[in-house]
């Protein structure tokens, strides 16, 4: 469990100590199993109690003004046309217009999504414990799913399967 994304120098220290007290394998991961799971519950409150909220309204006027440049960006050829078909004593083509219409329409659009979208990161604070709980477990799921355990050789097992067999690796030392 080394390798687990935020908390592996954390679950490091702590195998390394579990060891020393003479901890076998098994009861190491389950400890470091409830650390992890405990640990990245409060990260999770904090992210979405604290972090999303704050960060929802603290980006609108960054993002807007991301937004703004683009379409100043995207506004270019726009110009650069119009100019030139202006220098050459010609109207621009209807397309010309159209194409600049249709820019700032869509990121009139899209800003507008950002004003009201973004504070809304503010109702994640109301997400009760069950529910970070059941994203908590989710994610393990998907983790156990996807993750090779270290050791297991040239076929895949899952970390629960290696944990599983490790109890098997108990029974026949006793």
């Amino acid at each position: 469990m080394n390798d687990v994304p935020v908390f592996g120098d954390l679950v490091g220290l702590v195998d390394n100590a579990a060891i020393q007290l003479g901890f076998p394998l098994p009861f190491r991961a389950f400890g470091e199993l409830i650390i992890v799971g405990v640990l990245a519950f409060f990260l999770l409150r904090l992210v979405t109690a604290r972090l999303l909220p704050w960060a929802g309204n603290a980006l609108v006027r960054p993002v807007t003004m991301l937004t703004q440049a683009l379409l100043v960006l995207l506004l270019l050829p726009d110009l650069g046309i119009a100019r030139l078909a202006r220098h050459l004593r010609r109207k621009p083509p209807e397309a010309v217009y159209g194409y600049g219409s249709a820019v700032l329409a869509v990121v009139e659009s899209v800003e507008e999504l950002i004003r009201r979208g973004l504070p809304k990161l503010g109702l994640v604070r109301a997400l009760r414990p069950w529910a970070l709980i059941v994203l908590l477990v989710a994610g393990f799921l998907l983790w156990n799913q996807e993750e090779c355990a270290v050791g297991t050789g040239p076929t895949c097992a899952s970390p629960v399967q290696a944990w599983l067999a490790s109890f098997d690796s108990l029974d026949s030392k006793g």
